[in-house]
C-alpha cells in the first residue's frame, strides 16, 4: 500500500508517493497549481501532471491515503478537481489542507511550534497539533508580506529609482536593477570632485538646470515605467539581486537585507510567546536559499530554528501517519527520511 503527498504552490506542484516504510515509490513535478494564481483549469492540469508522474508504474488502487497542501485550499473547484483525481484511478479521497501546516511538518515531527514562510510573500503562524491557531501577515503584496521576496524586489527597484532620480549611477544594486529592467540604458555619468553627475551636466549645458534635470531623471522615469508595466509580483524576481549586491558589500543592499530580517522576526513575534522553546520552522526561498536574509533571521531568532525540507514529503508523511497508523516513535524516525528526500 502507498500514500500520496502533494505540495501545491504558485510556482510548482510536487507529488510524492511513499510506501508504509517511508520509502519513495514515485515523484512528480509540474507547473504551479494554485487556482488563485493560474485559474482552476490550469491549476488542475498541472496538479494532474505531477500526480501522473508520481504514480507512473504503480496501481493507483493501492493508494490508501493522500494529503494535499495548498495556500487557499478552499479555492480549488472540486467540480474540476474531482474528475481529474478519479481519472487517475484514485479511489481514496484526498485531505486538503493549507500550506502552513505542511511547511511546519516539513521541518519537524513535533506537533506544536511556529512556522515562518518567506517566498514571494511572507506569513507566520503558531502551530498546535499540526494546525495553525494564530497567523500574522500573509496580507499580500499591497498591504503586507513584509520582508518577502516581493518586498525585497520592490525595495531594490525603489533604491535604484531614487539613485537615478538624483542623477547618480548608484552602487552594485542599482547597476544590477538597471541591467534587469533597462538592459542597455546608460547610467548617469559621474561628476567632478565633490560634485554630482547632475552638476557636471549643468556645466556642460551652460547652466541650463531645467534641461539637465529632465535629462538626468530620464533613466529613473524609464525604470519606473518599465517596473510598473509588469504585474506587480514580478518585482520578486529582483530579490536575488539584493543578495548578489550584499555579497559584494553594497551598503544599500545590506541595509535592505537587514531590514527584511527584522521585519520577518517581528512577524514571528506576533504569534510566538516570549520564551517559547518549541521549534521555529523556516520555509520559502528567502529563508532557505542563498542570501543574507536567512542567516540574519536565524541569528535573531536563536537556536530553535530549523529549515523546512520537502513540502511534498511533509504531506506524504502526514498521509502516512493517518493511513498506516504509525506510532509516535515510528513517525518520528521516518520523518527525517521522508522530508529530506532520502
Amino acid at each position: 500500500m502507498y500514500v500520496l503527498g502533494l505540495d501545491v504552490g504558485g510556482t510548482s506542484s510536487r507529488a510524492l508517493l511513499i510506501d508504509a516504510d517511508g520509502r519513495r515509490a514515485g515523484y512528480g513535478v509540474a507547473g504551479g497549481g494554485n487556482p488563485a494564481a493560474h485559474g482552476n483549469a490550469v491549476a488542475v492540469a498541472n496538479i494532474g501532471l505531477a500526480l501522473r508522474q508520481a504514480l507512473h508504474g504503480i496501481d493507483p488502487g493501492l493508494v490508501a491515503g493522500a494529503v494535499i497542501g495548498m495556500a487557499g485550499a478552499g479555492a480549488l473547484d472540486r467540480l474540476v478537481f474531482d474528475p481529474m483525481w478519479a481519472s487517475a484511478g484514485l479511489r481514496v479521497r484526498p485531505r486538503l489542507t493549507g500550506d502552513l501546516g505542511i511547511a511546519f511538518a516539513a521541518g519537524t515531527a513535533e506537533p506544536r511550534g511556529t512556522v515562518l514562510i518567506a517566498g514571494t510573500g511572507a506569513i507566520a503562524a503558531r502551530i498546535e497539533d499540526g494546525e495553525p491557531v494564530l497567523i500574522a501577515d500573509g496580507l499580500g503584496w499591497l498591504l503586507g508580506d513584509q520582508g518577502s521576496g516581493f518586498w525585497l524586489g520592490r525595495q531594490a527597484a525603489r533604491a535604484a529609482a531614487h539613485a537615478l532620480s538624483r542623477g547618480e549611477a548608484g552602487g552594485t544594486l542599482t547597476r544590477l536593477v538597471v541591467d534587469a529592467l533597462l538592459e542597455d540604458e546608460p547610467l548617469p555619468r559621474g561628476g567632478g570632485p565633490g560634485g554630482t553627475a547632475a552638476e557636471a551636466r549643468i556645466d556642460e549645458l551652460g547652466g541650463r538646470a531645467a534641461e539637465a534635470t529632465e535629462e538626468m531623471r530620464a533613466p529613473a522615469i524609464k525604470l519606473v515605467v518599465r517596473a510598473q508595466s509588469r504585474p506587480p509580483l514580478e518585482l520578486a524576481r529582483l530579490a536575488p539581486l539584493v543578495s548578489r549586491a550584499a555579497a559584494e558589500g553594497d551598503p544599500v543592499a545590506l541595509e535592505i537585507a537587514s531590514t527584511a530580517a527584522r521585519l520577518l522576526c517581528e512577524t514571528v513575534a506576533e504569534v510566538r510567546p516570549a520564551g517559547e522553546a518549541s521549534p521555529i520552522v523556516l520555509a520559502g526561498s528567502v529563508l532557505t536559499g542563498e542570501g543574507p536574509v536567512g542567516p540574519a533571521v536565524r541569528e535573531r531568532l536563536g537556536t530553535a530554528t530549523v529549515l523546512a525540507g520537502d513540502g511534498a514529503g511533509a504531506a506524504a508523511w502526514l498521509a502516512g501517519r493517518e493511513a498506516f497508523g504509525w506510532d509516535p516513535a515510528t513517525a518520528a524516525r521516518l520523518h527525517a527520511r521522508i522530508v529530506s528526500g532520502d
